[in-house]
């Protein structure tokens, strides 16, 4: 039996692989300029707002409706991977300060991301 995967589990796939090859590209060109490595933590958070916002664009442009809703669902299903993966490797990283910004910053990425996938879609 086939299963076709969710809307969701596609945007999230779309958007992971989207923050992998910024990244890529992120290191490559702080590597072979004469930027700052000091660079990274803004390019880390820009990358981030960018997966979400398109992942939250994405899932509202292929429902049509409710993209605020669905946008912010995605935000925090986006944020929850993040604080699981960050557990899993270093623990250390989570405090309460960062753990508030980043969740603010994934919410309202997912929310404005699917305010535009409202206008994009056809339905």
């Amino acid at each position: 039996m086939d299963k076709i995967p969710s809307i969701e589990l596609k945007a999230l796939g779309k958007a992971l692989v989207f923050s992998f090859v910024l990244c890529l590209l992120a290191a490559v060109i702080v590597y072979y300029s004469s930027l700052n490595e000091t660079l990274f933590p803004t390019l880390g958070r820009i990358i981030l707002i960018s997966s979400i916002f398109l992942c939250g664009c994405q899932v509202s442009k292929a429902y049509g409706s409710k993209g605020l809703l669905r946008g912010v669902t995605m935000g925090l299903v986006s944020f929850i991977i993040l604080v699981i993966a960050t557990y899993t490797f270093d623990s250390s990283l989570i405090d309460l300060k960062s753990f508030i910004y980043t969740l603010c910053q994934c919410i309202t990425a997912g929310g404005l991301g699917g305010i535009l996938g409202i206008g994009l879609s056809e339905k």
